[in-house]
């Protein structure tokens, strides 16, 4: 005995819309947690916090650098890849383009980055930063000691020269015998693994990935029109779900 018409098309709908609310509910719970998320980004900091999963950074297409320029100076190392220095494994806040040397000189380590000086303990402890104002040159080649422990700079012909109790920058003339001028070396495989991790580990933030799943930009085009049809969804349940009320009043 077939059932009429008017409750057959009723079940029908009852069935669908159940079947499209499970659907939306998944998209909608997405939406709402990362939305959530997103509305507290500065209490949860979301955007100091940075994305470490090696498979979603692959995702992204996030690389580290291959290459690496690296000093040794005395027990520790000093390398910068791309524009981020390290300190053995310990990352150097700012960014950088270049790296003339490093040299350990009466027990300070001294770094030349970019056109300044960067002056530690043997502990990795910054102690100063030094620039123009110090008598630094526009222009680093080469950082080295000489047999004192005074601690020099070369920039084109130019010597400079400073002690560790002052760091104020002297040109200088001074014969090349004297000087112990730092050199890098090819960094070992293990630490240059290390450092690429912690590289790509500080690229991308985990706002922009919430952001991103949000949006449905994390799978690109296929993935904005599964939120679009999340938004679709929703108003469809909304439809029929009136319309279903209204039968039953009905």
């Amino acid at each position: 005995m077939s059932l009429p018409k008017d409750i057959a098309r009723h079940r029908l709908f009852w069935t669908w819309h159940r079947r499209v609310g499970i659907v939306a509910a998944l998209l909608v719970l997405v939406l709402s947690l990362t939305g959530l998320a997103l509305n507290h980004t500065d209490r949860l900091g979301l955007d100091d916090r940075y994305v470490s999963w090696g498979w979603l950074l692959d995702w992204y297409g996030i690389e580290a650098p291959v290459d690496a320029v690296s000093f040794p100076a005395g027990d520790v190392r000093v390398t910068l890849l791309g524009d981020r220095l390290y300190l053995d494994r310990q990352i150097l806040p700012g960014h950088f383009n270049t790296l003339p040397g490093a040299i350990a000189a009466d027990g300070l380590l001294a770094v030349a980055a970019d056109n300044g000086v960067l002056i530690f303990n043997m502990d990795g402890q910054i102690v100063d930063r030094l620039g123009a104002e110090s008598g630094v040159p526009g222009i680093i080649d080469a950082v080295g000691a000489d047999e004192s422990g005074r601690i020099l700079l070369r920039s084109g012909p130019a010597l400079y020269g400073a002690g560790v109790d002052t760091l104020a920058w002297d040109e200088l003339v001074v014969g090349e015998g004297t000087i112990r001028w730092a050199a890098s070396e090819p960094v070992d495989a293990s630490l240059l693994g290390d450092l690429r991790r912690d590289f790509r580990g500080r690229i991308m933030p985990v706002e922009r990935v919430l952001l991103d799943i949000h949006s449905g930009r994390i799978a690109g085009t296929p993935g904005t029109l599964l939120m679009d049809a999340a938004a679709v969804l929703l108003l469809v349940l909304a439809l029929t779900g009136s319309w279903l009320w209204l039968m039953r009043r009905g």
